[in-house]
């Protein structure tokens, strides 16, 4: 019977009655599901390279920290760019703004999804494309800060789905849920933000 009830009830991998459970939880106690998340990039003394690592985080104020989740991501630049600059021996490497755009399409596919599965909208296939054009003139100092704004153009996304009966509401109340996404909200929406450089001074050995 519960073989039965487990089929009945999951779907995308959740089961409903359970996911339904956590929603009205955390509707009453939303206290317990804000977290605080970080990442880090110690830089590798190779111009463009870091190791960034995502970070522990919290929860509900509790700290969760555990070597399975010290994830890395060997940033860098593209070796065709970096042989253009002159770089000794070349390499290819993930560019941080394309580990963005990754971060984004993943993001926007749990929004479409977390808004399918609401709705009984029932997707065979998804896939969400981003793509960007990118000026690398400021970063490479040959325009001033002040012109940081044109580095980028408009962000264009797609989302591709699939399923039997999907009709044009479906798509925009999918398109509108897309906008759920944390990521797509922490890019589009203004925030406060200015870089702090903490000067590590060795210590000092005791007379």
């Amino acid at each position: 019977m519960a073989a039965t009830h487990q089929s009945e009830t999951v779907k995308q991998g959740v089961d409903l009655d359970a996911f339904h459970e956590f929603v009205e939880h955390a509707t009453a106690n939303p206290e317990e599901i804000q977290m605080e998340l970080g990442a880090r990039a110690p830089y590798e003394g190779r111009l463009f390279h870091s190791l960034a690592r995502v970070d522990e985080y919290t929860l509900g104020g509790e700290k969760i920290e555990r070597e399975t989740r010290e994830y890395t991501l060997p940033m860098g630049a593209w070796k065709e760019m970096e042989a253009a600059a002159g770089f000794v021996d070349p390499t290819d490497r993930m560019e941080p703004i394309e580990v963005a755009l990754a971060a984004l399409s993943g993001c926007l596919n749990v929004a479409v999804g977390v808004t399918a599965l609401a709705n009984d909208i029932e997707l065979e296939g998804l896939e969400t494309n981003v793509r960007l054009d990118f000026d690398p003139r400021v970063v490479l100092m040959i325009h001033d800060v002040e012109d940081a704004a044109a580095t980028f153009d408009d962000i264009r996304v797609e989302i591709e789905v699939s399923g039997d009966g999907l009709s044009e509401a479906d798509a925009e109340l999918l398109a509108e849920g897309a906008k759920r996404s944390p990521v797509w909200n922490l890019m589009h929406l203004p925030h406060e933000m200015e870089p702090v450089v903490d000067i590590q001074r060795p210590i000092e050995a005791d007379d």
